[in-house]
């Protein structure tokens, strides 16, 4: 059995091909996708073959997905073939059909959405990076890189009580997008004035917490000058490169805390106290959020695609198009 999928064939070059369809191993949900998310930043380093993103090619790139069971591993016993779910699937990826661990899955309610239901692990990627910071009500909170991952970001450290929220990009279509998440103040960092708005706006202390969302490794050094003494700084980008950094001015005099936010160390129990937040827990806060009405992702998607548009989709993508945020790959056609 084949299916359709996005091959990347080689650096740069990605195809609408087909693929095989394994069975399910003990452990796995056999998943018919019915939409998944092009997760800009992360795809894009992997098909260019940037550092820190070795690949070997060919691969199907991505990992947000959306669908229902189409069969499951003996060993599986939370699902059932026809549950509506999302995943974090690396093994998936854009693709009709593929195979992902059961702990990377999480059941959707009947009438949530599907095209949202493909920002649960993106949602969860960003919710757990800023958990790590443990924002306190009325701390100063600065937003670097204001993708997909940096939007959510600056919506969770809203709902978590940041004041004053800041934004902070080099695309201004961007930084407009921001002021809808709830961004009390956004700036541009390449302008000659970023450092003296930022002081104004800190009352020259800076933010107490950074989060890091742009994945350059220049980024890392503004954001350990901007920060406040004592101040947590979140590594939400993955860095595409080598960042030199004077630990002694920077890091240990200022006392600050660097917290790595990579998908991969996120725990696979809970536990009761200190809370540790799973794939799980956080993916099913995720849609809490959105069914509340805290949480809107409908604005970030920019464009929404059938297979036969992935070539183009991802030229796009490759070229770094920054006006292109969200792009919804409706399987079903």
């Amino acid at each position: 059995m084949k299916c359709r999928a996005a091959l990347a064939v080689e650096k740069g070059i990605v195809k609408l091909t087909q693929v095989d369809v394994k069975a399910p191993k003990a452990d796995e949900i056999q998943m018919k996708v019915v939409r998944t998310l092009i997760s800009p930043g992360t795809e894009r380093a992997f098909i260019l073959n940037m550092d820190n993103a070795h690949n070997e090619f060919p691969f199907v790139p991505g990992y947000c997905c959306a669908g229902y069971v189409n069969e499951t591993g003996a060993g599986v016993t939370e699902f059932k073939k026809g549950d509506k779910i999302a995943a974090f699937a690396l093994d998936i990826g854009h693709r009709e059909v593929g195979n992902v661990v059961q702990k990377k899955v999480v059941k959707l309610p009947d009438d949530f959405p599907m095209d949202h239901a493909a920002f649960v692990a993106l949602g969860q990627v960003s919710l757990q990076a800023v958990r790590k910071c443990a924002i306190e009500i009325g701390e100063g909170v600065a937003v670097m890189g204001l993708g997909i991952i940096g939007l959510l970001a600056l919506r969770f450290a809203s709902i978590n009580g940041a004041l004053p929220l800041i934004g902070i990009d080099r695309d201004n279509e961007r930084l407009e997008r921001a002021k809808k998440y709830g961004a009390d103040f956004v700036l541009n960092n390449r302008e000659g004035d970023f450092s003296e708005k930022l002081h104004e706006i800190t009352g020259g202390k800076g933010p107490a917490v950074v989060i890091e969302g742009t994945g350059f490794p220049a980024a890392i050094n503004q954001a350990l000058e901007m920060i406040a003494r004592m101040g947590r700084l979140s590594l939400l980008g993955s860095t595409r490169g080598v960042s030199e950094v004077n630990f002694y001015r920077d890091v240990h005099k200022k006392g600050v805390s660097v917290l790595g936010a990579h998908a991969e160390i996120i725990p696979q129990s809970g536990m009761s106290y200190p809370r540790h937040w799973t794939f799980k827990d956080d993916a099913e806060c995720f849609i809490r959020l959105i069914q509340s009405g805290k949480l809107d992702v409908e604005p970030m998607i920019d464009w929404r695609i059938n297979p036969s548009q992935i070539e183009e989709a991802y030229e796009r993508l490759l070229s770094w198009d920054k006006g292109l945020l969200g792009i919804i790959i409706n399987w079903e056609n």
